[in-house]
């Protein structure tokens, strides 16, 4: 278990993520503390800001998104040379064009021929671009607009915390059915997929694939499976008729809380909306 500063901080994580929980740690934590007994796995590894504050020494993080991955496989083996060429990048001043430019390389590099390249560029789109989404179109293209931001920045402190806690996971590109399957009755699963929507504008893709309800019912039926397995599980969600009654008619524990919407056009439009916290843990 990890103590002294690095438990006593709160670790945010170095890249802009629509649902980042970093604000909602101290409730996570309340309701679903890791057990250092056991594996932590996360099907929906996202910005990382739940296994950054969990302290967890022994995990499988999984995500459908390889550009995702590969950013934290980069960090996890070649620290340097991606702090190295993030920082040659941070140099200049970015416009809107200058964004356009760099989203087409992006665009135009293979992740197999040139991950590092890939991963420093996948980084700067998400600095750089519109309220930390990450979006696709039907041909794999990153189609973020540019955020209008012109200085992209990097705290290589984060980063040096990152690759420390990366040391030893697994990582792997997989959807959460392959990753669920594979998870033992000896591990701890958080899920944190793309909540059921609350609104026509709510953001539901994951991974350019919308997250429809029979999405969420597999997913939910996974984690019963898992359990029955002896796997201890929790899934956060947005608190809607469909989530609540999913999660009641299969015995989880319902925690909620209210939470402000973390991606959002303005400011004075994120609104408070009540959001779920589903727990069923053995």
């Amino acid at each position: 278990m990890l103590k002294g500063e690095y438990a006593l901080r709160k670790h945010t994580p170095i890249i802009k993520w629509a649902g980042g929980k970093t604000k909602l740690m101290p409730f996570i934590s309340q309701h679903f503390p890791h057990d250092q007994s056991r594996r932590w796995v996360e099907p929906f590894i996202g910005g990382g800001a739940v296994f950054l504050n969990m302290f967890a020494t022994d995990a499988l993080l999984a995500d459908s998104n390889p550009d995702l991955i590969n950013l934290y496989r980069n960090i996890q083996r070649n620290k340097s040379a991606f702090i190295r060429e993030v920082n040659l990048l941070a140099e200049r001043e970015f416009d809107k064009e200058d964004y356009l430019k760099l989203r087409n390389t992006f665009n135009s590099t293979s992740l197999d021929d040139a991950p590092l390249q890939r991963a420093v560029l996948f980084y700067a789109m998400n600095r750089l671009g519109y309220n930390g989404l990450c979006r696709y179109n039907l041909k794999r293209k990153y189609s973020v607009p540019w955020g209008n931001r012109s200085k992209l920045t990097l705290d290589p402190q984060k980063v040096d915390y990152l690759s420390f806690r990366l040391s030893g996971v697994e990582l792997t590109t997989a959807d959460f059915g392959l990753t669920l399957e594979s998870a033992g009755g000896c591990d701890q699963i958080y899920c944190d997929p793309p909540y059921d929507k609350i609104s026509k504008t709510s953001f539901v893709s994951y991974d350019g694939i919308p997250f429809n309800k029979s999405a969420h019912v597999k997913l939910a039926d996974m984690l019963v499976a898992a359990h029955r397995k002896g796997a201890s599980v929790a899934i956060s969600n947005s608190l809607t008729p469909f989530t609540l009654e999913l999660y009641e008619e299969r015995g989880f524990e319902i925690h909620t809380l209210n939470a402000y919407r973390s991606v959002g056009s303005q400011s004075k439009s994120r609104k408070k909306e009540k959001r779920s916290w589903l727990s069923f843990v053995k």
